[in-house]
């Protein structure tokens, strides 16, 4: 499987971006998604306003947020953002059946109960020269997991048509089973349909159910021939593979298998991939890192290989110019930043347009 990236001038561009907006709830809130997380402030808000004008990107795929009104925290329908969230969040609060979209004069929806849960989700401007349609979710990827507690359900994907000057792209954003960020994954769930089987209790095993899903998604795009991406959070280092043989996630994906005598173990059609980043250093709150740790307690917790990513095709890879992608970093940081706005960093890819 060869990974590369081919580049095409076209005669405009806008830029798209990736944000994981750690455990966004609505100003006021009492409740919070976990009973350490940092409670908002309206600096707070402020902030990550400011963070995603950094950026400076019509368009924002997201994962953790929690609610309509949480999105309104960071893209206000009143200063001409639209966003929708997964209709995993109707589902949970007993609302109309599929993904709540908001624009002005809308309601804000808030969650009911004392339960706060992370979604999918996507905001854009329409100012910025693009639209949004076609939102439909992707419930296929709550293979759900089989957790000491009982049975949970694990997040959606929520599938979005993109359009821009004549460019339609199609994008799943994804949020995906946390725990396994480069440890084994077992061929054999990756060619099997989850919905015919049990919820596992690995985490390693949970997530490569998901990758039945995620194959079935990008081969049915390639089959119709669109130019479609996969972005968000994948909770894997894909650049951790060792020598020729990539990550199983990657495996599973590329349906390019190769067992221990180099043979492709997948007997389905392989489909060639690339990625952005590639290779390439996460600089996230890289400034408070210690390089250094006194003691195998104080270890460094900052991760330089990154688990968020843009996955496309061949077709979107003509699009896509790969020097573009780039964290944008919040700076200067202090200790209190990651918790108090987002663990994660969003970022930006360019995407040329007819």
């Amino acid at each position: 499987m060869v990974i590369g990236f081919i580049g095409q001038v076209s005669a405009a561009e806008i830029r798209i971006a990736n944000w994981n907006i750690q455990t966004l709830v609505y100003a006021g809130d009492p409740h919070t998604v976990f009973p350490d997380d940092h409670v908002r402030q309206p600096g707070d808000f402020a902030d990550l306003r400011a963070w995603r004008d950094k950026v400076d990107a019509p368009v924002f795929f997201l994962q953790e947020v929690t609610s309509p009104a949480a999105l309104d925290e960071v893209f206000p329908v009143a200063d001409g953002w639209e966003h929708c969230i997964s209709g995993q969040f109707a589902e949970d609060e007993k609302l109309v059946p599929g993904p709540i979209c908001t624009k002005a004069g809308g309601t804000l929806v808030k969650p009911a109960g004392e339960t706060r849960t992370q979604y999918t989700g996507v905001a854009w401007r329409p100012s910025g020269g693009i639209s949004i349609d076609s939102v439909i979710d992707v419930a296929d990827l709550n293979v759900r997991s089989d957790d000491p507690d009982g049975i949970r359900n694990v997040r959606w994907g929520l599938d979005v048509t993109l359009h821009s000057s004549g460019t339609a792209l199609r994008v799943l954003i994804v949020h995906l089973k946390s725990g396994c960020f480069d440890d084994f994954m077992n061929f054999r769930f990756f060619t099997v349909d989850p919905a015919t089987t049990p919820p596992e209790r690995n985490s390693c095993n949970t997530l490569a159910r998901q990758m039945y899903p995620l194959h079935k998604w990008l081969r049915s795009r390639e089959e119709a021939g669109d130019a479609w991406m996969i972005v968000g959070d994948f909770n894997r280092r894909l650049d951790a593979g060792a020598g020729t043989f990539q990550d199983e996630m990657w495996q599973a994906l590329s349906a390019y298998s190769p067992g221990s005598n180099g043979i492709d173990r997948d007997t389905r059609l392989d489909t060639e991939l690339f990625r952005a980043p590639y290779k390439k250093q996460s600089q996230c709150w890289a400034d408070l890192a210690n390089p250094y740790p006194a003691t195998l307690a104080e270890a460094d917790d900052f991760n330089m290989a990154r688990i968020e990513f843009f996955v496309f095709g061949e077709q979107t890879a003509a699009l896509i110019d790969p020097g573009t992608e780039a964290q944008i970093v919040w700076t200067p940081a202090t200790a209190a930043d990651p918790k108090r706005l987002s663990d994660h960093c969003p970022a930006g890819l360019t995407l040329k347009t007819n």
